[in-house]
């Protein structure tokens, strides 16, 4: 009866595990763009049938079978009398079978959308019949005969195949994405998150049969085994949130949930019926902060994983073997300590490092070298539906949805360009209004106060003459000082320029020089000016009208010519200031506020300003202006 409850129950978890294939295509089509979808669908499907027939004919032989010096097993070839072998007999068989389609299914996620259809379906070939099998029998070699093999020997511990499944199937994948290379990112990617979560939830739940079978019997143990499962999810999933807390990472959160939750449930299957309740959520809770912080070491790496195998799978399972020894029960133990039972732990990780990297690593290079790994570069734009299975749909599907992305991105960029043009415009319009107001009416309202001042005193002890001379001068003063406010206050918003375009208010500059007697001016207009936003638009007039002021100022010139063209070749617009004055050194030292002003405006609107200037031939300021093609 106890036989036929254990068969049973296997017989359930395998098929819970199998039900993870669902998860895992979930997980993978939540996680990629769109014109890669059935893509990664049609993959997973093939993988499976691959690993199916691949493992049960060689793979399982290999891995349960007679040991040849503990490494590698001989016999149940053709799956011959393992019903009479073993009591559990094919319900074994069939629970192997879906550890090992797990193992496959992973590595080729991480590598999706840029991956040919047939070097994966190779590579799942070679890893079900050799690179999985053998480092499944150096741990788990005695559990279908009565044997031991050198890991099992030296006293390594993995209830589930935190090593076994999820290590390999993490080393594989990392050899994998280090061959064929990161993918052409010319569009952010396309998530969705709906869809993975589903993908996350039947994975969670497929978890149960993983860890609810590792004990081969329907006993006491498997309810502990179940609940420390849930608990190290859920905890590993709160481990990844309290990191993004701690390192305030931007928008990468939701990525982190189902990183901590996997991780977790990755961590666990190393000994989920070897910890207690609140072990099993201590052990989650450490895994979940080391598998999110590792795909940070990725992208550090620059190494592209598609659907974050390497971070949960490789990291989450080193994370429950080196962990294990410091959270299991003293019992459990294979070792006189736990230091020593660490020690056991970190030789069979180099176990697997040598063995599935090493083996995986050689595998993709061959492949890359006989048949090339990457589809072309034309391909990976198109997506791999269209090009693999003609599915013309989805590509135009995805274009429409490219096309509104990319209209979308392309609007908030304009919008984060003009709101921070926008404050820093106003930070110098600031300083140009304390500027002209310590340098006009501030200096004139002092020489008034001295003044009144003088012309107290010289008012008791010299007379009447000079009194009014002085209070002359003083009168003067007071007027310029009211002409210079009214003139800042006009200039907080240039009347030229609210009242016309931007070439309306730079002719009306033209024409205020021009009224003056000393000074001509000529204004050359080469190409039509382009639409510039409002702001753009006042700071390139600030920028003229602070050159010309300078001119008229400083430099004594008779003639000054203001030029406006496109250099078509870099579509800048460029505006140039000639004078024929006096000229100065180009020393920086010689630059005044004003000339630094200028080149911080310009600088602000993405553009580039020059001052070109020679003692005696006079003074060229430049200044380009991209041009906006989305205006």
């Amino acid at each position: 009866m106890q036989l036929s409850l254990d068969i049973i129950w296997v017989t359930i978890c395998a098929c819970f595990v199998f039900f993870m294939q669902a998860g895992f295509t979930c997980l993978e089509v939540g996680f990629i763009q769109s014109k890669n979808v059935i893509f990664v669908a049609i993959e997973n499907l093939l993988t499976f049938m691959i690993t199916t027939i691949c493992f049960s004919m060689i793979g399982f032989p290999l891995m349960f079978g007679k040991s040849f010096h503990e490494l590698i097993g001989t016999s149940l070839w053709d799956l011959k009398n393992v019903d009479i072998i073993n009591p559990l007999g094919f319900a074994f068989v069939f629970l192997q079978i879906m550890f090992a389609a797990v193992a496959v299914t992973i590595f080729a996620g991480a590598m999706s959308e840029r991956t040919k259809i047939i070097p994966l379906q190779i590579a799942a070939i070679v890893s079900s019949i050799l690179i999985y099998p053998v480092f499944g029998h150096w741990v788990w070699g005695g559990n279908f005969l009565d044997q031991t093999t050198w890991l099992q020997k030296l006293g390594f511990i993995d209830c589930a195949g935190a090593s076994v499944v999820h290590m390999t199937s993490g080393f594989i994948a990392l050899a994998g994405i280090k061959v064929v290379g990161k993918r052409k990112k010319t569009i952010a990617g396309r998530y969705n998150i709906p869809f993975a979560t589903l993908g996350v939830f039947i994975l969670w739940f497929g978890w149960m049969g993983f860890n609810g079978a590792s004990f081969f019997a329907f006993s006491d143990k498997v309810g502990l085994a179940i609940l420390n499962t849930n608990l190290s999810a859920s905890a590993g999933m709160a481990g990844a949130l309290a990191l993004n807390f701690f390192v305030k990472r931007k928008g990468g959160y939701l990525i982190s949930l189902f990183n901590g939750v996997l991780g977790g449930l990755v961590a666990i299957t190393a000994c989920s019926y070897y910890c207690t309740p609140i072990s099993a959520i201590a052990l989650g809770f450490v895994s979940g902060v080391i598998v999110d912080a590792s795909s940070d070491l990725l992208d550090k790496w620059q190494l592209d994983d598609a659907v974050n195998a390497v971070p949960v799978h490789l990291f989450g399972g080193i994370a429950g073997c080196l962990l294990l020894p410091f959270f299991i029960q003293p019992q459990y133990l294979n070792a006189d300590s736990r230091m020593e039972q660490f020690g056991i732990q970190f030789v069979g990780i180099l176990a697997n490092f040598g063995w599935v990297f090493g083996i995986s690593y050689l595998m993709f290079i061959l492949l890359n070298k006989m048949m090339g790994l990457r589809v072309t570069p034309e391909e990976e734009r198109k997506g791999l539906n269209i090009v693999e299975f003609d599915d013309y749909y989805s590509w135009e599907k995805y274009v429409e949805i490219s096309g509104f992305e990319a209209e979308i991105k392309e609007k908030n960029d304009l919008l984060r360009k003009q709101a921070r043009l926008l404050v820093t415009t106003e930070e110098q319009e600031k300083k140009k209004l304390a500027r002209d107001l310590h340098d006009g009416v501030g200096q004139s309202l002092a020489a008034l106060k001295l003044i009144l001042g003088l012309t107290k005193r010289q008012m008791e002890v010299q007379g009447e003459e000079k009194l009014v001379k002085n209070t002359e001068k003083a009168s003067q003063l007071a007027e310029d000082s009211i002409r210079e406010m009214r003139g800042i206050l006009n200039n907080l918003k240039p009347k030229a320029l609210e009242e016309n375009d931007l070439l309306g208010a730079i002719q009306e500059l033209t024409e205020s020089i021009n009224s003056l007697e000393k000074i001509h001016c000529k204004l050359n207009v080469e190409d039509p000016l382009p639409h510039f936003d409002e702001t753009v638009a006042l700071n390139i007039y600030r920028v003229l009208q602070e050159a010309v002021t300078n001119v008229i100022k400083h430099s004594k010139a008779n003639r000054l010519i203001l030029t406006a063209f496109l250099n078509k070749e870099s579509d800048f617009y460029i505006f140039k200031v000639e004078d024929d004055g006096i000229g100065f050194p180009i020393n920086e030292k010689e630059f005044g506020v004003g000339m630094m002003s200028m080149g911080d405006r310009v600088k602000m609107l993405g553009g580039y300003f020059h001052v070109l200037s020679e003692i005696g031939k006079g003074t060229t300021v430049v200044m380009e202006v991209p041009v906006d093609d989305g205006e």
